[in-house]
């Protein structure tokens, strides 16, 4: 559940900061905190990784996944409905259970297949309003193409993550993933052109920001990377099926606080999904 709370409040804060200075610079200015405070970490504590040759290819495949899925995400959600995009983006859970379970040998008891099911469903319903699904109901919906992808890339990303953790140190993993994510992303800014900035000064533009959306990028960058160390402690812990599970239930933490700071109010199925989610939660421990 760490890796659910971690990206939950990473999300939040992202939504705030983005409508202020846009969802390019919260992925590029996630990447460049988060990755430099989590590498000022390492060795601050003595625990910097080996990092081994071996991790670059695949380190840069899950970078490559994770910029194209955060891409393809912010697109649809600009794009919407968001009633629409947010369950087909939530159903990547589904993609890295059937991966983890099909390729890296996994077998879950019934219970635990039951349970998780459960999970699923509820993130479904919580993280949609089925009033606005039913008024769009055979309308173009011209975000759902991105929203796919966004849901192929995270889903994959994960599996593929938790098999590559098995050999090498995941704390090298993320460290190499976040350094080649942040590359990948002032490469596309080297060809692209975005107000406010220049290709030749990239860091004025993420770190020339006012006080309280910098503060927000940091909060940003600080709590994914949290949520994808405490992702790799469950992967290297248990079943990668489980964990992922587990941290799959992110989409309802932002709910909880948009309903606590920004008083917005839910569809009636939303409540129920969160209920229904934390019954799958609940089961997926006991069975666990």
């Amino acid at each position: 559940m760490g890796a659910a709370l971690g990206w939950g409040i990473a999300d939040f804060a992202a939504a705030l900061v983005a409508r202020r200075i846009g969802t390019f610079r919260v992925a590029l200015g996630l990447q460049l905190t988060g990755g430099g405070l989590f590498a000022l970490a390492l060795l601050l504590s003595g625990r910097w990784p080996r990092l081994e040759p071996g991790l670059l290819a695949g380190g840069a495949v899950l970078a490559l996944l994770a910029v194209v899925s955060l891409t393809a995400l912010f697109r649809a959600l600009a794009l919407g409905p968001i009633a629409v995009v947010s369950p087909v983006t939530a159903a990547y859970l589904a993609v890295t259970v059937l991966l983890v379970v099909a390729f890296l040998g996994e077998r879950l008891s019934l219970a635990q297949s039951l349970a998780i099911v459960v999970t699923f469903l509820g993130v479904m319903l919580a993280s949609t309003d089925l009033r606005i699904i039913r008024a769009t109901l055979g309308r173009p919906s011209p975000g759902v193409r991105f929203a796919f992808i966004a849901m192929i890339g995270f889903g994959v990303y994960q599996a593929l993550f938790a098999g590559f953790v098995r050999d090498h140190d995941g704390l090298a993993v993320i460290l190499t993933v976040r350094a080649l994510s942040a590359l990948f992303l002032l490469a596309a800014l080297a060809r692209v052109r975005l107000p406010a900035m220049t290709v030749v000064t990239p860091l004025p533009f993420v770190f020339g920001l006012d006080r309280r959306a910098l503060a927000l990028v940091v909060f940003v960058g600080v709590f994914d990377t949290l949520a994808n160390v405490s992702f790799f402690l469950g992967v290297d812990s248990g079943f990668a099926s489980v964990v992922a599970t587990g941290g799959g239930a992110y989409p309802v933490v932002p709910v909880v606080l948009a309903i606590r700071f920004l008083h917005e109010r839910l569809a009636p199925n939303q409540y129920l999904g969160i209920v229904v989610l934390l019954a799958g939660l609940v089961g997926l421990g006991l069975a666990t």
